[in-house]
């Protein structure tokens, strides 16, 4: 084969795998791969175990497979099972973390993007190194110290364990996004007679809406799925959150699994309602947090 055939057949292998039709055929297929684990859930959680277990599995069920009525699953699941109160409680917990996280580390950020003071350096490190420790790390701290303060098998405990887990992160995104905004407008607003108050209220905070939008979405996220902590330090109905309910499924001879699957649908639903329509502010809140600092 002469050079000139090579370059021909690598032209032809170049132009096949950059063809619009490639591209779409493997953006397919990735969709396909990574969605195919939701609509599987979503199929096992309306099956009824025996329809779970069936050989070969159907990838759309019918007859006797399907639980009647279709929503006897969820059904059962909240109402017999105690999964509304589980889902009540990761509500509360990751709503009230994501309030303090983002309060406290958008103030923080601010602070460390804006003035200097001594050992600003060293100080800004530890809080991120306090995130770097292992979340097994911590566990028996924590449960010595909640245990100390009568606090084990509390919703109280889960907050303060997810603050102090989520804060340095959105302190860190925080900052590099106000890094992001020009100091300059700070000086004009000043020269117009603006308070330091309100220039962060009324100037630099709003320029900040889509770091604070993707922090919220981050912290309730991480809040909502976080299970070794909720399973450690939480053992009654009144506290347990979705990820300790939904493994309460597993017995001891058999795994429901169609309980299972609803629960982890259920879990899920915060995390795609995040992912559809606020999209955009994840992704342009991390990038300008990912180019400064």
């Amino acid at each position: 084969m002469d050079t000139d055939q090579q370059y021909r057949i690598s032209q032809t292998i170049g132009s096949l795998l950059t063809s619009k039709y490639t591209i779409t055929a493997l953006l397919t297929a990735l969709v396909l791969y990574f969605t195919f684990p939701i609509y599987w859930t979503a199929v096992s959680s309306v099956k009824t175990l025996d329809g779970i277990h069936a050989f070969p599995p159907t990838l759309i069920p019918s007859g006797s497979e399907i639980v009647d009525p279709i929503w006897g699953n969820y059904a059962t699941l909240l109402f017999e099972k105690s999964f509304n109160m589980f889902t009540l409680n990761s509500l509360l917990v990751a709503i009230a973390t994501t309030i303090i996280v983002v309060t406290f580390g958008t103030l923080a950020g601010y602070g460390f993007s804006r003035f200097r003071f001594p050992y600003d350096d060293y100080v800004f490190i530890g809080i991120l190194g306090a995130r770097l420790l292992p979340p097994i790390g911590m566990l028996v701290p924590f449960y010595r110290l909640f245990g100390e303060l009568s606090l084990i098998d509390t919703r109280i405990a889960l907050i303060v364990v997810y603050t102090y887990m989520n804060l340095p992160l959105v302190i860190w995104l925080m900052r590099n996004y106000f890094i992001s905004i020009p100091a300059d407008l700070d000086e004009a607003s000043y020269i117009d007679g603006a308070t330091r108050f309100q220039t962060f209220k009324d100037i630099i905070l709003p320029l900040a809406k889509p770091g604070v939008a993707a922090c919220s979405i981050l912290t309730f996220l991480f809040s909502w799925r976080e299970f070794l902590f909720a399973f450690s330090l939480t053992f009654t109905p009144s506290a347990k959150t979705l990820p300790v309910g939904a493994m309460m499924m597993i017995e001891d001879v058999v795994v429901l699994w169609n309980y299972l699957a609803a629960g982890g649908f259920i879990a899920m639903l915060p995390a795609l309602l995040f992912v559809i329509f606020f999209q955009r502010h994840i992704v342009s809140g991390l990038t300008a947090g990912a180019v400064k600092g």
